[in-house]
């Protein structure tokens, strides 16, 4: 008998734990530093669009270089925009070329995907993740910061780790 409600309760527990892992939590833009800490994370919006703003280091303007997540975790370069043409130029990249009032901007021909996107941050270059209007400076203030950009799925493991990091650390 106490088999038959062993088998029994280790059934409904591994039904529990297959639901938690299935739930979808949706996505997450995240932002790790060398160490793999985590500098930046934002909620990923339904459009699946994101931004990586920065002042352009020769040309010293802004630009902001515009993607969008995949279901996969994979993300896109759809579009870069600056002040200045030349910035675009810059990139070597064949594409649509627009000229607004304010703001150029250019749609390459051919996909630039990424599963993740390692940049530098420095202060001078001002590299700012931006996620649904909220902004996440990727720079230090008088060093650089190596970090990698992903999207990852958020599921309650991923929650319970990210506890779990903040408890220990």
């Amino acid at each position: 008998m106490r088999a038959r409600w062993f088998l029994i309760l280790a059934g409904a527990a591994l039904l529990i734990l297959a639901g938690t892992f299935a739930i979808d939590l949706g996505s997450s833009v995240l932002a790790h530093d060398a160490d793999g800490r985590t500098v930046a994370r934002a909620a990923l919006p339904d459009s699946g669009r994101f931004e990586v703003e920065y002042v352009h280091s020769y040309y010293e303007v802004p630009a902001t270089e515009h993607f969008v997540a995949e279901e996969d975790g994979s993300f896109e370069l759809v579009e870069i925009s600056s002040p200045s043409e030349a910035v675009l130029d810059y990139y070597e990249l064949e594409g649509r070329k627009e000229a607004g009032e304010y703001l150029f901007s250019l749609a390459p021909d051919s996909p630039q995907r990424f599963d993740s996107l390692p940049l530098i941050g420095t202060e001078k270059g001002e590299r700012t993740l931006v996620v649904s209007g909220e902004r996440f400076p990727l720079y230090e203030e008088s060093a650089s910061r190596h970090v990698t950009i992903r999207v990852e799925e958020e599921t309650p493991l991923t929650e319970a780790q990210r506890m779990l990091a903040r408890s220990i650390g």
